[in-house]
């Protein structure tokens, strides 16, 4: 009755971001309260949920980020009436302030008393420490990435109309030049198709996906002395926008590109007319299901790798990603009962803990058949024919916190439960997306961050990639097009683009001496 009781009074107040202090339910028993950016305003009621809680005899208070979550951890730091638990972006420099203004727990004088985390993490725990040598956080979606990302994500109709069933099947990656024929070809035999190939603006000093990977276009471009330099001087961004110009002077890129949003951009793919995508391959998810759903069963799209026509290693960069993950969770010294929050947040990292996340309840969602972790029922074709329903009903990675990329060592079953079984689009994405990989750790948020000198004229040469970008693309000649682009090398230049790459260069060298490692991760860029 107390639990339930605790359930009730954390579903009125999940809408507030006020402190709420921890308070103990019984004796053996807290309430811990968590602010989680990524939480929406879901509740914390779940099947999952509701186990987690009874086996770690804690009742978590949820508390909601409604509105922007990084401005309320800003409030909330302002006003030092954070929650117990905090769970904020690792990319921004809202992790920072807390550690510098004292609002984050050491954990490093806790990890005796956390020997899951300290066997789980690894050596993450050392990539991980501030400069002060010490853990105030832990890393979510940390570990080597196995999953795809980017690609040629096109329609399977469309690419069995255009190059045979046996083709649209195979897994040998299209060229360049079979790209841009497979673009015409379409637009011919679907003339009433304004935009064949739709992508989106990634801006901020990014170019699209795709064209990036074709032309080996990492985060940065790092010569043979390891020091940093913007893409933009690396010729490889050059040939790629070349390439995107090219496409949009035949009228085979969506002229509206640099407005597409994640609604207009399903629109538009939900409809007839378009035959691919370039980007991630789980962007078109929701436009393949409503092509779907009218019937049309190969109205899918399904993930195709493009490489230059004179590529000689097929495994290109698709996707950067950093094994540090993506979000950071640590407890806050407004937390009064730092002990709960320590076994609390080891429980969750040790592998049962992961698996009760991932995978669900042992007996209920999952099981062990010969030594093999193997879904009960059909519940991962339930999840994919309704996947937010089935998440929020059942509670299976609907709360992510301290995930590890990863498979089980001990029956090389994925992490997460829902990819155990794939289907069409997973599979195609699997197969032909996975071998370009690339861990940007190393290079990670090396930016000048806040209102410093050097943070003002990073954003002062981006702003001038952001303008000068899309003018390079939309350029109505090839040679307007190349003019343009050294117009933009020289006015990055001006902004102080040489002064921010020996900024984040000297960064790079004290985060390797932090670490005590060698460069491992990018490819240097060939000068």
């Amino acid at each position: 009755m107390k639990r339930q009781l605790g359930l009730a009074l954390a579903s009125a107040m999940l809408f507030s971001c006020a402190m709420v202090p921890t308070l103990a339910v019984a004796e053996e028993e807290v309430t811990l309260s968590f602010f989680d950016k990524n939480s929406g305003v879901r509740t914390f009621d779940d099947p999952v949920a509701l186990e987690l809680m009874k086996r770690t005899g804690v009742n978590l208070q949820l508390e909601s980020p409604s509105g922007d979550p990084g401005e309320k951890l800003s409030l909330m730091l302002a006003g030092q009436n954070y929650p117990d638990i905090v769970l904020m972006d690792r990319g921004s420099d809202i992790v920072n302030q807390y550690i510098e203004a004292g609002a984050l727990v050491n954990l490093s004088d806790y990890l005796d008393q956390m020997p899951n985390v300290v066997e789980m993490y690894g050596d993450t725990l050392n990539k991980t420490r501030y400069t002060d040598g010490n853990n105030y956080y832990l890393s979510n979606w940390y570990g080597y990435d196995p999953d795809p990302v980017n690609g040629f994500i096109a329609r399977y109709d469309y690419m069995i109309e255009l190059v045979g069933q046996e083709r649209a099947d195979s897994d040998e990656p299209f060229t360049y030049s079979e790209m841009v024929q497979l673009l015409k070809d379409f637009k011919e035999a679907h003339p009433e198709s304004t935009a064949p190939l739709v992508i989106g603006d990634p801006g901020n000093g990014n170019i699209n996906s795709l064209f990036a990977g074709m032309n080996h276009v990492y985060n940065y471009y790092v010569t043979d002395d390891k020091k940093l330099h913007f893409i933009v001087r690396d010729p490889g961004c050059r040939n790629a926008m070349a390439q995107m110009n090219e496409l949009f002077r035949e009228g085979l890129l969506d002229p509206e590109w640099t407005s597409n949003n994640a609604e207009l951009r399903n629109q538009k793919l939900s409809n007839d007319g378009v035959l691919a995508y370039a980007g991630a391959y789980w962007d078109t998810w929701t436009p393949s299901a409503a092509v779907m759903a009218t019937g049309n069963e190969n109205g899918e799209y399904l993930a195709y790798k493009v490489i230059n026509d004179d590529e000689e290693d097929p495994a290109i960069p698709l996707a950067g990603r950093s094994s540090l993950g993506w979000d950071a969770i640590g407890i806050t010294t407004n937390c009064k009962n730092i002990e709960a929050a320590v076994k609390f947040i080891d429980y969750c990292a040790s592998q049962e803990g992961q698996d009760l996340l991932l995978w669900g309840i042992e007996g209920q969602d999952w099981e062990f058949v010969d030594g093999v972790r193997t879904p009960i029922g059909d519940i991962v074709e339930r999840y994919q024919a309704d996947p937010a329903n089935v998440v929020n009903d059942t509670g299976i990675t609907k709360w992510t916190w301290f995930v590890k990329n990863d498979v089980h060592p001990d029956d090389g079953t994925t992490c997460r439960i829902w990819f155990n079984e794939k289907d069409r689009s997973a599979t195609f994405a699997y197969r032909n997306l996975t071998d370009g990989y690339y861990d940007v750790a190393e290079y990670a948020n090396l930016e000048p961050a806040g209102s410093s000198i050097e943070a003002l004229q990073y954003q002062s040469v981006l702003d001038q990639f952001n303008r000068y970008y899309p003018q390079i693309v939309n350029a109505p000649t090839a040679e307007e097009s190349s003019r343009l682009y050294d117009e933009m090398v020289d006015a990055m230049e001006g902004a102080g683009m040489a002064k921010i790459e020996e900024y984040m260069t000297e960064r790079y060298f004290e985060r390797l001496e932090l670490w005590g490692t060698e460069p491992v991760s990018m490819k240097p860029a060939q000068e």
